[in-house]
Formats: structure tokens, sequence, C-alpha cells
């Protein structure tokens, strides 16, 4: 759990304005732009940047105070508590564990021991598992010897490989032998330490089915003995190129089958992994013979370029929906109405190296269906050869009431790219 909140003794902290603390703020999820739209104080907590500047420092632009954590729990939730915090929220996914022992010190709803459920691919298999919840076979472990012993007495054609920790921005190595693992496993461990301080990576079944994404929230139990409520506001469909690159995400229809049989497994999923209150967000896969599969949770928000389109089409506010969960008073409960538009996030993939053509951009941005193009998308910006979903060129977002015009602009924005949108060397 990364959010915990409960009324301030109005005894103890008369007069102090509200505040929300933010654990570990990231650029991409403004939650300070929106607690200042409620007139509530954005208190950012962050950690001493890595010396080798391979992690780098939160952002805290917009933020009242910033609290660095240097290590004592103790002295950090005294400076929070005496700037008023109400609430701990983690701001990205490196931010979950201590805002959960923030929140424990703060004597705010929380479960430290538990938290790697919370972030934590291999404890999220293991935990679901036991409670008999299909997941990928999946192996936690620090030690290759461990990995190639468990890759040895497995059956399977293929594994990934990726850090345990949610949120490292390390891209996951597909393996075929012994050898290949090797060859991965420092690197990865590596990267997964820099980012996260923990070196756990996991070795994974390597799945070849569509994979989704499904955001929810979660209101806090009404009275002791009650449960949370959670609720599924979105679900995404990935598209990928054959080549396994991101090219598009769909908003799918809340009411459709498959949203309903995924967002029914992630109700179940939100109760095992223990999520009390807050947002969260959880990536799957589906099988046709299993269903579906949770791949990574993380009870953190995510936001994205389509935020302001997804408002438009449903109703959902990423950001301010996670903040009603945590400060008094809370509304009666989350309602969404079902997808009245459909919402697309086009990723631009460049087969070379090149420039944007100017031309060709702007009949992009000119397409009716077009909301959003990412900052990057500039003429005659430099593009580089897209070798992997992490390296696009930019995303642009299509929205409109009809899906046909949505998939029109689609093909459109493929043939810019076939036909020059990423221009070599500056000539067409």
């Amino acid at each position: 759990m990364s959010v915990s909140t409960v009324l301030v003794r109005p005894a103890r902290h008369r007069g102090l304005p509200a505040a929300v603390a933010i654990v570990d703020p990231c650029p991409s999820v403004d939650y300070a732009r929106a607690l200042s739209r409620r007139d509530t104080l954005a208190i950012a907590v962050t950690t001493p940047s890595s010396p080798t500047g391979i992690r780098p420092a939160a952002d805290t632009t917009g933020y009242r105070h910033t609290v660095v954590h240097c290590g004592g729990l103790a002295r950090t939730s005294r400076r929070l508590r005496a700037l008023g915090v109400r609430a701990v929220l983690a701001g990205s996914p490196r931010g979950i564990i201590l805002a959960e022992r923030l929140a424990a010190e703060l004597h705010l709803p929380a479960d430290p021991a538990t938290v790697l459920r919370r972030c934590d691919r291999g404890e999220q298999a293991r935990v679901l598992a036991q409670a008999q919840i299909n997941v990928p076979c999946t192996w936690r472990t620090e030690e290759l010897s461990t990995a190639l012993a468990w890759w040895r007495i497995s059956t399977l054609s293929a594994v990934l490989l990726l850090p345990a920790a949610v949120g490292v921005p390390a891209v996951p190595v597909v393996c075929r032998s012994s050898g290949e693992i090797t060859a991965a496993w420092r690197q990865m461990r590596r990267s997964a330490h820099l980012y996260s301080g923990s070196r756990h990576l996991i070795v994974r079944h390597h799945l070849p089915g569509r994979r989704y994404t499904v955001h929810s929230l979660t209101r806090p139990a009404a009275a002791p003995g009650k449960e949370p409520v959670h609720t599924v506001t979105d679900v995404w469909a990935h598209v990928h190129t054959a080549a396994g690159i991101l090219a598009r995400v769909d908003l799918l229809p809340r009411h459709g089958m498959l949203a309903r049989a995924l967002s029914l497994y992630t109700l179940r999923v939100l109760q095992v992994l223990g999520v009390r209150i807050g947002p969260a967000r959880c990536h799957l896969i589906y099988e046709p013979e299993r269903g579906p599969l949770l791949l990574s949770a993380a009870a953190a928000a995510e936001t994205s370029p389509a935020d302001q389109a997804l408002q438009a089409a449903t109703g959902v506010d990423r950001l301010g929906g996670a903040l009603d969960t945590v400060l008094p008073p809370a509304a009666a409960g989350p309602v969404y109405a079902a997808a009245r538009g459909h919402v697309v996030r086009v990723r631009l993939n460049a087969r070379r190296g090149g420039t944007l053509d100017p031309d060709r951009l702007a009949a992009l941005r000119a397409l009716p269906t077009v909301v959003h193009l990412t900052d990057m998308l500039m003429p005659g910006a430099p593009v580089n050869q897209t070798t992997c979903s992490r390296s696009a060129v930019g995303e642009v977002v299509l929205s409109s009431p009809r899906a046909q015009a949505v998939e029109a602009d689609y093909q459109h924005i493929r043939r810019l790219e076939a036909g020059g949108l990423y221009t070599s060397g500056g000539s067409r």
C-alpha cells in the first residue's frame, strides 16, 4: 500500500493547512499541480541521488517544501508531521516502499511487512500462486547460480529476464539458453540495484500473448471489519509489431467482455496484494487457455499523454481520482461513464535515423482526430532508429466518438511514416 490517510487531530495541527507528502515524485506524474487545484500543500519527499548519476534526483518543481530522507524514518516523519501532512503517496514505483514505511511512522494505515506485494514482480507471483490465481511461471533470486539451476530443471523454451522491482527502466531480455541468461545477468542486476536498491531479478516464462494495462482506484474500508472498495477506471490494450516494439495502445470499452474479464481478474489481484487505498496499475497478459495473468502491479498512479483525452471520453481524472481516495471529505465513490469516445495512443517508430520532415509532420498535426503530440515532435528534430519500445520517436494521441475516424487517421500516420516522415540527411 503506497497511500495512507487519516484525519489529523485538530488539537495537534490547529491552523496548519492540509498537506500531502509525495514520495519520490517524477515529472510525468504532476501531483503538485493536482494538489494546488485543491488548495492543498504538496510536500516532496526525496532521497539522495545516485553518485554515479544513473539514478537521477527526483523532480520537485511546484512543491511547496522538500524533505530529504537520508535513512532516518523517525526524523523524516517528525518533519512531515510538523508540516501538517495528512496523507503519504508514492509519486513513482520507486517511492512505494518508503511511502508505506513513512505512513506507518505517522500512525497512518500501513502494512510495511507486506509492501513487496505492491511493487515486486517476484513477490506478486508468489502470493498470487499461493492464492490459486493464475500467474506466469516465475522465479525470483539475486543469485545467478540459482537462476541457472531453475532454468535447467524447467521445460520452458524461452524466459524473460528483468528486475523484480517494478519501475526499473531496464529493457527485459528474452533468453533461450543458460549462456544468454549469464550474458545478461550482471548488467540487469546492476541496473536493478542502482534504481531500486534491490539486486533481485526474476526469470519468468516468456509468453507471446496480448498485453493490457488496467488502472484502478481503491477507497478505504467504510468501517472496521469491512473490505476496501476497488474500482477499475480504465483498461488499455497494447499492440506490438512483429519485432516486439509497441505500436499503439487502445482504450477498451469498459463494458466489453474482454475488459470485464480483465477487470474481474484485477479486482482479485488487488485484494490478494493488499491494496487498501489509492491508485494502482496492473500490467496483464491474456492467454486463451488460462485467461488473464499478472505481469506486474504497482500501487502508484501512472499518467500518459492521453490523460486529457481519457478524461474527455470517460470522465476519468487520473490524479484527481487518486487524491479523492486519500483526502477528506471523500466523495461517495468514483463513478465513471462508459467510454463515449475512442482513444488511441500511437507510438511513432523510425526504421532508421534522420530528422522529422516539416511538411509531413504538419500533415500529421492536421489530421482531424489528433488531440495531442509529445513535445519532442518538432519540425527538423533529430530522429534515432527505434530499437525497442523505450526508444520511440514520440507519441500521438487520437480521439473521436467514431472508431472509424480514429482508425483512418491511424492508417494515415503509418503511411506518412512510410512516405518520409523521418527524412535521411535532411533530404526527402
